[in-house]
Parts: C-alpha cells; sequence; structure tokens
C-alpha cells in the first residue's frame, strides 16, 4: 500500500485575523445592581434597572464607521479597558481603534474619571468586573433596541485591561474572576483599597501580560515586577518595553498624566511606541480570546528572542501550542477540513486507497471525547462526511481521523 506522508499543522490560524473592520462607535449607561453612584454619559443609551451607573464607550467592528452603526458579521470577544488617573477613554484612541478594527468590542467605562473627588479604585475595579458581564450578554441583549445589532455577534471570551490606575484595576476585576479570559495591563500603578492590587494579583489565574516602560518615573518596572511576581497564574509574562514613559500608553494627549510624567513628542515617536507594545499584546489577545494558536506562537516567539525595542523581561509558563506541527502517515488523498472556524457543521472531504471504515473523533483541549462517529470508504472515489457541531460550546478541539493504524490530526474551532 502506498503511504503519504502528511505534515498537518496542528492549529490553524483563525481566518480572518489579519483582516480589519470598520470601527462603530456606542455610549450606554449600563447598571449595575445593588451599588450606588458611577458616571452617566449626557445622551448614552440607557440601560433599564437600579444601581450603578457605568457610563461606556464602546468600540467595535462595524459594517461602516461612525455612531451607532450595525456590528459587523462574525463574532468577536470582549476587552474591558480601565484609563489612568484623571484620564479619560479617549486618552486611548490608538489602542482602542486598533482593537475595535481587528475584531474586538471593547468597553470603556468613564467612571472615577476625576481628580476630586479622589477616585475609588476598589469601585473603578468593580465596574471593570461587571462589563465583562454586560459585554458578553449584549449577545442577546435586545433592549433597548440599539443594542440588538450585538445579538448573536458577542464571541463568549473577554479580556480585562487597562493603564496606570486602570491597569491596577483589572488585577481587582480579575482576582477569583471565572468569566475573564485573560488580562493584560499597561504600567500598573498600585490601587490604594484593602486588598490593594499587588495582594489581588494572588487571586489572579488567568494568563497575564504585564507591559511596562524602560522609563516610567510613575509606576516603573520594580512596581511590575511587584505585580508580575503575586500573580497567581501558571501563565504570565513581563515585557519592558525600551524607551517607554508612563504617559506613553496610550495617545500622549492627556495633560493631566504629562504632569506626572512627560510622554513622547510627536504622532510619530507616539505611533513608533505605540507599535512596540502592541507587537505583545496582539498576538496574545488573538492567541488568548480567538484561539489563535500560531498567534500564541508568534507572542512566544517574539518575547523569547533578543528584541531592540525590549530591555528585560520575565516569562513563566507558554501559550505556544503544544505542537506546532505532526508529521504522520495516512492512507487519504485529497484530505480537507472545511469551514474552519465553523459556527455549524464540518465537512470532511478525502479519497482513500483501501476500503477499510474510517473513525472521525473529536476531542477538547483536554483530551475529553465530544463525539466519535465512523465514515465508509470507497477506493478512489471522493467521499464526504459531514459532522454536526451546533451543538458544541465555542472553543478548540482536535479532530482526530483514523484508518486502521494511520491517523491524522486537525485543529478545529467552533465559533
Amino acid at each position: 500500500m502506498k503511504k503519504i506522508l502528511f505534515i498537518i499543522s496542528a492549529f490553524i490560524t483563525l481566518s480572518g485575523q489579519a483582516q480589519t473592520f470598520p470601527v462603530g462607535h456606542m455610549s450606554v449607561n449600563f447598571k449595575d445592581a445593588g451599588r450606588s453612584g458611577g458616571y452617566t454619559i449626557s445622551g448614552g443609551i440607557a440601560m433599564t434597572g437600579t444601581g450603578r451607573t457605568i457610563g461606556t464607550e464602546i468600540y467595535y467592528p462595524a459594517t461602516t464607521a461612525g455612531n451607532n452603526t450595525a456590528v459587523a458579521a462574525g463574532q468577536f470577544p470582549i476587552v474591558v479597558f480601565g484609563h489612568g488617573f484623571a484620564m479619560t477613554w479617549d486618552s486611548y484612541d490608538n489602542v482602542y481603534n486598533r482593537l475595535a478594527a481587528l475584531g474586538y468590542i471593547v468597553l470603556l467605562p468613564r467612571t472615577e474619571s476625576g481628580i476630586f473627588p479622589t477616585p475609588v479604585h476598589a469601585d473603578f475595579g468593580l465596574d471593570l468586573r461587571s462589563l465583562v458581564n454586560q459585554g458578553m450578554a449584549l449577545n442577546s441583549t435586545s433592549t433597548p433596541s440599539a443594542l440588538a445589532t450585538f445579538n448573536g455577534k458577542v464571541l463568549q471570551k473577554a479580556a480585562i485591561g487597562g493603564h496606570s490606575m486602570g491597569a491596577g484595576c483589572s488585577f481587582l476585576a480579575a482576582a477569583s474572576n471565572n468569566t475573564a479570559t485573560c488580562i493584560f495591563n499597561f504600567a500598573a500603578a498600585t490601587s490604594n483599597n484593602t486588598p490593594n492590587s499587588i495582594a489581588s494579583a494572588s487571586m489572579v489565574t488567568v494568563p497575564t501580560l504585564v507591559i511596562s516602560g524602560e522609563k516610567d518615573s510613575v509606576a516603573d518596572s520594580l512596581v511590575q515586577n511587584d505585580h508580575y511576581n503575586a500573580t497567581g497564574s501558571s501563565v504570565k509574562f513581563h515585557a519592558i518595553i525600551k524607551n517607554v514613559t508612563h504617559c506613553d500608553f496610550g495617545n500622549g494627549t492627556s495633560n493631566t498624566c504629562n504632569i506626572g510624567q512627560a510622554s513622547c513628542s510627536g504622532a510619530g515617536c507616539n505611533a513608533t511606541l505605540f507599535a512596540k507594545y502592541m507587537t505583545y499584546v496582539e498576538p496574545f489577545l488573538a492567541n488568548q480570546l480567538k484561539s489563535d494558536c500560531n498567534e500564541g506562537n508568534r507572542f512566544m516567539d517574539s518575547i523569547n528572542t533578543v528584541s531592540p525595542n525590549r530591555v528585560g523581561r520575565k516569562i513563566t509558563g507558554t501559550i505556544a501550542c503544544a505542537t506546532t506541527g505532526i508529521e504522520e502517515f495516512t492512507t487519504f488523498n485529497h484530505l480537507s477540513v472545511f469551514p474552519n472556524p465553523t459556527q455549524g457543521n464540518i465537512t470532511i472531504s478525502y479519497i482513500s486507497e483501501t476500503s477499510t471504515p474510517v473513525l472521525f473523533e473529536l476531542v477538547d483541549i483536554t483530551g475529553r471525547l465530544i463525539l466519535k462517529t465512523t465514515g465508509t470508504s470507497e477506493v478512489a472515489s471522493p467521499v464526504k462526511k459531514e459532522i454536526n457541531m451546533e451543538q458544541i460550546h465555542q472553543g478548540s478541539y482536535i479532530l482526530y481521523i483514523s484508518q486502521g493504524n494511520m491517523k491524522s490530526s486537525h485543529k478545529i474551532i467552533k465559533f
């Protein structure tokens, strides 16, 4: 029997990862029952209910750019991002516009943004935490009617991030939080509540990316190391970006931030530094929120490789694919699995060199068998096998295709 060697990538990049979208914008006044205070956006969409008002700016992949435009086709994960002390959400337009264009729904709370009264970090952490749940609930929220555009469009994964105060509060929001998928933050300032952000980091168990600036004199790399070292996750990273100051995490236009430490001058300078730290953020989020294993490998390559843009780094664990390639013998010709990623069914098309029955086994990333079925073979004739995945949860799976003692493996993404 002729044996054909297939070198099969174990993980398939999410289709459309490089695609960019027009950016839509919506202002929503969310409610968090049982709490008080907050901030209300004038003219923002009012949610029903009582409690603390969390006025939130949402930027998202849209069919056309603009306010209250329709969400683009597809499903997109949530990113909640907290601002720095006495700063506003629009100081980070470089960050949220980039992430929204890459296919993330970005929620930016406007609470705790003043100087007087002093922002309450504990409240801001709870706001970030609440928005993770409320952002993912947009998948089925249809009241008010403007929110119906998000229905069926929200992938049920979420990251919590932020800068300075918001970064410190991301640890508060993620502590003992089973809803968040990962956290990332820029120049985390130690929060002023008890337990503070460093103590709360010990209760963070999701993958964590800490970014700090070499020239930060407000929340320097030693402070970031304190957060990194305390973080309870078995997968965590700290990258120190060359020539970056505290206020370079953002668009550099915040006068209140620049009082503490001036940012670089000029749009060109800001764009250069922005590219340096987003080199780590983009593949990290693509891996964690979109199950893109190739992006996980790219992230690990970036953080493991000596870079002129980085002056230090710490690494615990990995987000790389456990197997980047599998060499296997199989008796199939013209083997293909499509569509992948999928929202429902997948079809396996092949031509076999033997009439031995074919076994199909789908397992999750823990190795648990999800389904098992067989297919027929007709020697030298095209065969198609359809597998229904509509009732299977979103996530990453391995499809094993076996015939006799031959086996091939394919990464399947359900979204």
